[in-house]
């Protein structure tokens, strides 16, 4: 039996580990020239995040924790959130091909962040573009 795979396999079970979730969304379809420094000067204002909890439930039956919208400038912060694994679910109404999923885990083990940016941009089939987390620690 043969198994069908994606050019570009995003790690699963890969946990952000970060002590606050809030930040800033960027990202831009912009084919060609979708260089990072490029893409990540676009803000994504009014994308909707959605903090799930992390289990192996259907899609459908997980546990919503938050959400939060993006603000003009693509700024967000889902506030105090318990500590624990969670599925963070970028969707942004209109657009088919920005958004992401990212496995985050809310910890004290880790030095402070001091914020997020995250890229929604579109992963290319080379494997290059978007769907980064880059997180700035305090």
């Amino acid at each position: 039996m043969v198994q069908l795979g994606d050019a570009c396999t995003l790690a699963q079970g890969y946990f952000h580990q970060v002590t606050s979730i809030r930040g800033r969304v960027v990202g831009k379809d912009l084919g060609v020239l979708g260089f990072r420094w490029l893409r990540q000067s676009f803000s994504v204002p009014n994308a909707t995040l959605t903090l799930y909890e992390y289990s192996s439930a259907r899609w459908e039956e997980r546990r919503e924790i938050a959400k939060v919208r993006t603000d003009d400038h693509g700024n967000f912060d889902f506030g105090p959130i318990p500590k624990g694994h969670y599925f963070l679910d970028i969707i942004v109404k209109g657009s088919d091909s920005l958004g992401g999923l990212f496995d985050v885990e809310v910890t004290d083990t880790v030095k402070a962040t001091k914020n997020i940016t995250i890229d929604i941009s579109p992963i290319h089939p080379d494997c290059t573009g978007g769907h980064e987390f880059i997180e700035t620690k305090s």
